[in-house]
Order: C-alpha cells, then structure tokens, then sequence
C-alpha cells in the first residue's frame, strides 16, 4: 500500500512539473496593427529585462469585457531607453 501511495505520489509531482495540472493560460497572439483589443482589466506586463536602448517583444496578459483571459505580445523599446 505504501509503495501504490508513493509510486502515485511521484507520478503527480512528476505531471505537475510538466503543466499536465497547470491552469491554462491564455495563448499569446501577437499584435498587429488596427487589432480590435477588448481589454476590461490588465494582468500584467512582461518584457526582458534589457540593459541597452533596443526594442523588445513585450506581452501583456489581461482580462476582456467577457471575463476571458487573454495574453498579446508587441514591440517596444525597452525601459532602458527612458534612461536615455
């Protein structure tokens, strides 16, 4: 009984660390111009972290007037350039 316990046990840590139990997050679309974007409520805003003035691909994740999450990736310059 303890080995079925264990054996199990490892078998979900195991699907846990490859995403077989993560929440489903939304598919990033990238932005193209004149997109329609629905954006009631923004999640977050991610970019790399860059130490030189240069245009990186930014996503942002955010929820839409329907309660659906939703995530678009876009160019910008990078937080660096405001240092400028």
């Amino acid at each position: 009984m303890k080995r079925t316990i264990a054996t199990t046990a490892l078998l979900l840590a195991g699907l846990a660390s490859t995403g077989a139990f993560a929440a489903k997050s939304a598919e990033a679309v990238p932005y193209r111009y004149g997109m329609p974007l629905d954006v009631a409520r923004v999640i977050s805003i991610d970019e790399p972290n860059s130490f030189t003035c240069e245009t990186v691909q930014a996503k942002m994740t955010y929820i839409d007037s329907n309660g659906t999450e939703k995530s678009v990736t876009y160019l910008k310059e990078s937080s660096a350039c405001a240092n400028s």
